[in-house]
């Protein structure tokens, strides 16, 4: 019999609602402990075939009974843990879509098994690589005839992935991330607002009404039917309130929020570096090829990269395919950009593109700054640093500090001597004194173990170093 671990030296997280299990983290094991109301409805999850459906299809993160107990608890499950855990603040259009498909087939299959998924919104996903995967063991539940085929995580999913996708499809660049960032969910009023703009014509008092009455009528069509009788089974219009909710409940459905995400269609936002990487082929670029010959013949024991300023991601592709790399996080904040990085790698387990603007990151007050999630064996920033330090007036010492912070052991970095030349030698624009090859060669000697630094191209100087 092995060991019973005690809930005080165990990790978990600060809150939850869970009613179905506990979550906790031994290690680098991912545990969660079923509640005793729970375990006959758990041990149906994996006997009777939902579990092994939904893995099957790599929709649910790996998860299997545990060899492992503790104290207070007759079952124990445990899950895969996935590395370089991620937001849905740093996913991209397609990446978000591709997240709500992925809960909406989870909950499909739930529902062909007798269960359905309720809390569903976005942070219950994270990419493993490149494939969404539902992660939250504790929002399914047992449907109820009662509730017809109606989805009580309707509002939920109509919330946290319809209405980003929507703005994404206005041409809203940033107000999906904002989303995330603040509380995960968009207002339904003001998206009320943005889909019927002449609602306020003939006042906003109609217009409030028209919000109240479709939102409210909403919510009673998807509610639990049992959440219902145990909060107004006394009021004198109970039946009434049933009546209606038995009609219009099968209006708000897992197909019916399959053609929500359908209709949104594409991404309409704009931005500036997104045909950055068009005309570039790494394969037949000296400077590329220099580079990868560099990441396999000094840096050979390393197996996991961070490109930082990924753009489209060709080069991450390039390096992959061409060194003994095996895992890429290639990241880029231009969100079209990053878009092509997804699109052309969905699915890859080697893979995973995140939004992050490196030098001014964002996150929320209860969720971990990317550098704590995420580190590889070399970080590598290519043609960015003269941009951060001549137009954004970022110093040097504060690009080297989170370049430092995102390797465990080597950097790959270009510096520009000629500032930002855009190709004409004519016409170089001019550049601070201090700007210099010697300047930056000093302060990345003082950051890091000098390995070799050399001109790859013109206006490009890489350097090479190693964590002191």
């Amino acid at each position: 019999m092995s060991e019973v671990l005690k809930v005080s030296d165990l990790q978990t997280i600060e809150f939850s609602i869970d009613k179905v299990c506990t979550l906790f983290f031994y290690g680098d094991r991912v545990l969660r402990g079923i509640n005793p109301a729970y375990e006959a409805q758990v041990h149906e999850m994996f006997d009777g075939g939902m579990m092994q459906a939904l893995l099957e299809k790599e929709l649910f993160v790996d998860t299997w009974i545990s060899d492992l107990q503790i104290e207070g608890f007759n079952l124990v499950i445990e899950h895969q843990n996935i590395p370089y855990w991620n937001y849905p603040y740093e996913w991209s259009f397609s990446m978000l879509q591709r997240a709500a498909n992925v809960v909406l087939e989870t909950n499909q299959i739930a529902y062909n098994y007798g269960y359905e998924i309720f809390d569903v919104h976005a942070f219950n996903v994270v990419f493993d690589m490149a494939r969404p995967k539902y992660v939250d063991f504790g929002s399914f539940f047992k449907r109820d005839p009662k509730n017809g085929k109606s989805w009580s995580g309707y509002m939920n999913f109509y919330n946290s992935f319809y209405m980003p996708l929507y703005l994404y499809s206005k041409g809203y660049s940033d107000l999906p991330n904002s989303i995330y960032l603040y509380n995960g969910f968009f207002s339904d009023k003001d998206l009320f607002k943005l889909r019927h703009p002449y609602a306020n014509f003939l006042g906003s008092g109609l217009g409030n009404l028209l919000f109240k009455l479709q939102n409210n009528s909403r919510r009673l069509a998807v509610a639990r039917h049992q959440r219902i009788i145990d909060k107004y089974g006394n009021h004198k219009h109970i039946g009434k309130i049933l009546k209606f909710k038995s009609f219009y409940q099968n209006r708000f459905t897992t197909a019916k929020a399959q053609r929500l995400i359908k209709s949104v269609g594409k991404s309409k936002i704009d931005s500036y570096w997104k045909d950055y990487h068009n005309d570039k082929t790494p394969a037949s670029d000296p400077r590329f090829m220099r580079i990868t010959e560099l990441i396999k013949t000094r840096l050979g024991d390393a197996s996991s990269l961070i490109e930082l300023a990924s753009n489209q991601g060709k080069f991450a592709n390039h390096v992959l395919a061409n060194t003994q790399i095996e895992k890429i996080i290639a990241t880029d904040y231009d969100k079209n950009a990053l878009d092509h990085i997804f699109i052309n790698n969905e699915n890859s387990k080697d893979v995973l593109p995140l939004v992050y603007d490196f030098v001014r990151p964002n996150n929320r007050s209860n969720t971990q700054v990317l550098e704590k999630r995420i580190s590889a064996n070399i970080v590598m920033a290519l043609a960015v640093t003269h941009h951060l330090i001549l137009t954004q007036d970022v110093s040097l010492a504060h690009i080297f500090k989170v370049l430092k912070s995102l390797t465990n052991k080597y950097i790959i970095v270009e510096f520009m001597p000629l500032g930002l030349y855009f190709g004409d030698m004519d016409n170089i624009p001019a550049i601070p004194e201090y700007y210099t090859l010697a300047w930056f060669r000093t302060a990345f000697s003082e950051e890091f173990e000098h390995i070799l630094d050399e001109e790859v191209a013109v206006n490009r100087h890489l350097f090479i170093g190693k964590l002191k």
